[in-house]
């Protein structure tokens, strides 16, 4: 059963039973009732139009890493003028070298820049905290500018000087290679060399934030840390946006929210990818059940806990089933709190300026980072309890907040319709989803479609406009 949440804390949860209260049955999940493709009845017309353009596009360039780099190479989101943006040049270290990379793929620098909202005083002193931002973009696209939407907020919100960086992309650069450029700017953070005249933060004090891919590759680090580092201290918490848990594509949402999400199957540059490598990421199909590539694998060590961890997720996106199984059976106790966001798809927090409940997610999640540092601040080093908990958030006025009670009946469900459809390959959950190429829900070719003005501008706002504008904060 679900009960509506009236703490605006993400902490610790309440429930009321108010008459005024939404009716229980307006926060669940129900899959059976929704359109077999999009748009979904939560969607705008400006908002399904900018979705139809967005896939219509990835679709139309996922045959060419070329391609698609030259829509995202010289992107950069519009920021609002008050935004400070500082250059930074990261040593890699050699110290923090992943197995089955060489010493010699750890040289030179990781570029970065300081996304700062509000002036900064003097920046050889530690702020209270500081967030490690990761990027998103299928491990072989974009890159700190083209997610400057978010980070910015993201600063803003959470109080915070944000870091973000360009790691080393695939196809050239594959697992684990990336990882080595997150360790060593975790490492500038803790343990700055001498001659850069950087400040010493505290472990507690960084929080590791990323989305989709740059999602996984910050929680990677973090159990990389926790299996192979037993030396070096975990951040104070992660806060994750839609990360991708699961290269083999095995859950059910990543077919039943195909018609919903505007993530294409997949991308198949012939040049790098073959019937034993299916994703730029990885050199061969082996490595794709690896935790530190699939991090829906990894399982919970009671001997070196994980730190709090939130993670936000579009219950309409295709990472969806991955996510809730990572924190229902993969990390079932530990302090992870997954919020899951009515009919959005993945990464929902770029349309900020288009959709009030991306700003509402972003906002939560400073909140979120704001309580578990000044808990910090309060306690000392010992991470604060958190509860493990999932809930579910609703796209209507007032955004009310759900507590979802059996997360895992959404993923049977999906399974179920699958089956139902003839679309699910195998017996049970050791089956996989049958993918279709030819499935779309709402593709519009970017080529010939006839978009308004506010589908044109909010395209502008993601990425293609570029430069610093004064933006809407």
């Amino acid at each position: 059963m679900t009960s509506l949440l009236s703490s605006s804390s993400s902490l610790s949860y309440s429930t009321t039973s108010s008459s005024s209260a939404p009716r229980e049955e307006d926060g669940r999940l129900d899959q059976l009732r929704r359109p077999k493709r999009g748009p979904l009845p939560s969607w705008s017309r400006t908002f399904s139009m900018t979705l139809g353009v967005l896939r219509g596009t990835l679709e139309k360039n996922k045959d060419s890493v070329r391609r698609a780099r030259l829509l995202t190479d010289k992107a950069a989101t519009p920021i609002p003028l008050r935004v400070k943006l500082s250059k930074v040049y990261l040593p890699r270290r050699k110290d923090v070298v992943p197995e089955g990379m060489s010493e010699s793929h750890a040289e030179g620098v990781v570029k970065a820049e300081w996304v700062d909202w509000e002036p900064v005083q003097d920046e050889k002193v530690a702020a209270e905290r500081v967030i490690l931002y990761v990027h998103g973009g299928a491990y072989f696209i974009c890159s700190r500018k083209t997610h400057r939407g978010i980070t910015y907020r993201l600063a803003k919100y959470t109080k915070a000087r944000l870091l973000a960086i360009d790691y080393r992309l695939a196809p050239e650069a594959t697992f684990p290679v990336p990882l080595n450029d997150i360790l060593s700017a975790y490492l500038f953070l803790i343990d700055p060399p001498p001659h850069t005249g950087s400040p010493k933060y505290r472990p507690e004090q960084v929080i590791f934030m990323g989305d989709s891919a740059g999602g996984a590759l910050a929680l990677s680090t973090i159990l990389w840390l926790r299996d192979h580092a037993s030396h070096l201290p975990m951040p104070g918490a992660a806060a994750l946006i839609s990360p991708w848990l699961d290269l083999t594509h095995s859950m059910p949402s990543w077919r039943l929210n195909n018609a919903f999400d505007y993530l294409p199957n997949g991308s198949n540059d012939p040049k790098y990818i073959s019937p034993t490598r299916s994703h730029y990421y990885v050199a061969d199909n082996t490595q794709l059940h690896n935790p530190l590539v699939s991090p829906l694998f990894a399982k919970e060590d009671p001997r070196r806990p994980m730190p709090p961890i939130l993670i936000h997720a579009g219950d309409a996106e295709k990472l969806r089933d991955e996510i809730i199984t990572f924190a229902m059976e993969s990390f079932p106790t530990s302090p992870l709190q997954l919020e899951l966001y009515e009919d959005q798809p993945h990464v929902f927090h770029m349309f900020a300026s288009l959709e009030s409940v991306a700003k509402v997610a972003l906002k939560r999640m400073g909140s979120w980072c704001l309580g578990v540092t000044d808990n910090y601040v309060r306690h000392g080093p010992t991470a604060p309890t958190v509860p493990h908990s999932v809930v579910r958030i609703l796209n209507r006025k007032g955004h009310p907040v759900y507590v979802v009670g059996d997360p895992m009946s959404i993923v049977d469900e999906a399974r179920d319709i699958l089956v139902s459809r003839g679309q699910w390959l195998g017996k049970g959950r050791s089956g996989k989803p049958a993918m279709s190429r030819a499935e779309s829900g709402f593709v519009i070719d970017p080529s010939y479609a006839d978009f308004d003005d506010s589908v044109r501008n909010e395209l502008d706002k993601l990425a293609i406009g570029g430069g610093q504008v004064n933006a809407k904060a």
